[in-house]
């Protein structure tokens, strides 16, 4: 015997049930918004997977263009400049040697006379007269003739005989042996206390002076020793 048939029973909401599901919407509605405004949900990193770890795969930086170094700039005045070892102080250069007077002289090609600083020995070459040989080496006829007592004739000298030049008349005379200042000489053929004078470029008078013993100024002889006052 089948049991009668029971019409279903229809359950309606009841406020209670109705104002929570208005509130759980509301929350969602609410945590929705939240998370969104923050900028999305953002999981710890130790719950992270390893699909969702961003692996960087953006190509290193390129490096610019090379720059050719421009020049050193020069330093500031005032400002210390750098050093790149221990300065050394530059060695004073040696002076030059003194040069000797007498190679300012052209006369110091010639061979020098022994034993008389200052006087030459020049070779007497065809052509030559003691005119041309005072021009060539600017030196006066009359010293000429007091360097060389052994010519008695200056006009006439032989090709290959010696010659003694220089620049002063007293080259080849002996000092007096008690007389600062005095040289002896020997009187030659011809001579005269007044030619002595002018080849020696003194006076008469002070010739005279350094010897008493002559009276006369024509009484000297040939061979006789006489003094002469040296070069002012």
């Amino acid at each position: 015997m089948e049991p009668p048939h029971q019409a279903p029973i229809r359950r309606t909401l009841t406020p209670a049930v109705l104002a929570a599901t208005l509130f759980t919407a509301a929350c969602a509605v609410g945590a929705i918004t939240f998370v969104a405004a923050r900028g999305g949900l953002q999981l710890p990193l130790g719950s992270a997977s390893p699909s969702a770890v961003a692996i960087s795969t953006s190509a290193p930086p390129t490096a610019g263009p090379t720059v050719a170094p421009g020049p050193t700039p020069s330093p500031v005045a005032g400002s210390p400049v750098p050093t790149t070892g221990p300065t050394v102080a530059p060695s004073a250069s040696p002076p030059l040697p003194p040069t000797p007077a007498a190679s300012l002289d052209p006369l110091a090609v010639l061979p020098p006379c022994p034993g008389y600083p200052g006087c030459y020995i020049y070779t007497i070459r065809r052509g030559d007269t003691i005119s041309t040989i005072s021009d060539h080496w600017l030196i006066s006829v009359s010293t000429i003739e007091a360097l060389n007592p052994q010519i008695s004739d200056p006009g006439t000298i032989v090709v290959g005989r010696a010659l003694y030049l220089g620049r002063s008349p007293y080259l080849r005379l002996e000092r007096c042996p008690d007389t600062p200042g005095c040289y002896l000489y020997v009187v030659r053929s011809g001579d005269v206390l007044s030619t002595i004078a002018s080849r020696f470029r003194v006076s008469t008078l002070s010739i005279l002076e350094l010897n008493p013993k002559i009276t006369d100024a024509n009484s000297i002889v040939t061979g006789q020793t006489i003094r002469l006052p040296g070069p002012a």
